[in-house]
């Protein structure tokens, strides 16, 4: 009897074993598990308070340095970009001598800017002066994290076989054919900034203002050598849908309120897209504010952006129409089989609404 006993018995007394065993199992696992959660935190925790001295660290050394070097350290950066930053005025700018004069301009730039976070209003005017064409622009709206506005100034380098004259590829105008420029762009009737100079390209970029195109109104000034062109460009003008009540001429001066555009606007990429492309503005707007939010000033948190996030400070310097005529120059140079229609609008007529 105690034989058969011990053999009735074994089997519970192996269950019994194998249950501890698969106890002792889950609990070595869940050990486990706790001691890899504890080191990930533990991890994370020496990494954010390493981060933190560091951004402490950077902090400081934006408060030790002077004013002069930061503006210099951040136009160096800025400058092969085309652009410089005006500390008295907190406006990014063109520089004569930018590299995106000798790109010259047509409608696939202004088609394309989308795609470079820009969602701008343009007002292309179009007149023939001197046996050539020309085009002055203007523009204003979103451009990436800046608000701004541009005015430039081009003319048709050689006369070509195209009836259009939006058909055209133009080219910068000269130094001895620039003008004297100026601009000021308001929102919701403030002034955002004022800007005059002689130049081919007036521009200014407010950093970190997020605003819809509508919200803005471009006030451009452009003084004329000479009575003739200033006429050809006012026929111009009339011809874009403007009135004679719309434009002030005094002299050989005329000003422009630039509100709700009169010419026919890109649409490539539709409106959904559009949308889209400022909700990401808006964010980046709101990130670099967070980001900066320790300094009062510009031009400190510029300092303090290309230390410590190189990659938003890279997001400042594609300003204006630098990151997008930088992107159609590589893709030219990597397709050379694009051809001048390419370049204006996709073929003759691009598609506009």
């Amino acid at each position: 009897m105690h034989g058969a006993w011990t053999r009735m018995t074994m089997p519970d007394d192996f269950g019994i074993i194998t249950i501890w065993k698969e106890r002792n199992f889950i609990l070595d696992g869940k050990r486990i598990f706790l001691c890899v959660i504890f080191i990930v935190i533990l991890a994370a925790g020496i990494v954010i308070y390493v981060r933190h001295l560091h951004h402490k660290k950077a902090k400081g050394r934006v408060r030790e340095r002077g004013d002069a070097r930061k503006l210099q350290e951040i136009n160096e950066a800025l400058r092969p970009f085309g652009f410089s930053y005006d500390a008295e005025n907190d406006i990014f700018y063109s520089l004569r001598d930018a590299w995106q004069r000798k790109m010259g301009y047509g409608k696939l730039y202004d088609e394309m800017a989308p795609a470079m976070n820009m969602v701008i209003d343009c007002e292309p005017i179009y007149f023939t002066y001197g046996g050539r064409r020309w085009l002055i622009e203007l523009w204003k709206g979103q451009y990436g994290v800046t608000t701004g506005a541009e005015v430039g100034i081009y003319v048709e380098e050689n006369r070509g076989d195209e009836k259009e004259a939006g058909d055209v590829f133009y080219q910068a105008v000269s130094e001895d054919e620039e003008m004297r420029l100026s601009m000021a762009l308001y929102k919701d009737g403030e002034r955002v900034f004022y800007r005059e100079d002689r130049h081919w390209w007036l521009t200014g970029f407010r950093l970190g203002e997020f605003s819809e195109p509508a919200e803005l109104m471009l006030r451009a000034s452009i003084l004329f050598p000479n009575q003739n062109m200033k006429g050809a460009f006012l026929a111009g003008c009339y011809q874009a849908g403007y009135r004679p009540e719309d434009v002030y001429v005094r002299f050989n001066g005329v000003v422009i309120n630039f509100a709700q555009p009169k010419t026919a606007q890109p649409t490539f990429f539709g409106k959904w897209h559009c949308k889209f492309i400022q909700w990401q503005n808006r964010w980046n707007c709101k990130l670099y504010w967070h980001l900066t939010k320790p300094f009062d000033r510009t031009l400190d948190k510029l300092d303090y952006l290309m230390m410590e996030y190189p990659a938003v400070f890279h997001l400042v310097t594609g300003l204006g129409r630098a990151g997008r005529i930088s992107d159609i120059r590589e893709r030219k140079e990597r397709s050379p089989e694009w051809d001048e229609e390419d370049w204006t609008g996709y073929g003759r007529g691009g598609r506009r609404r």
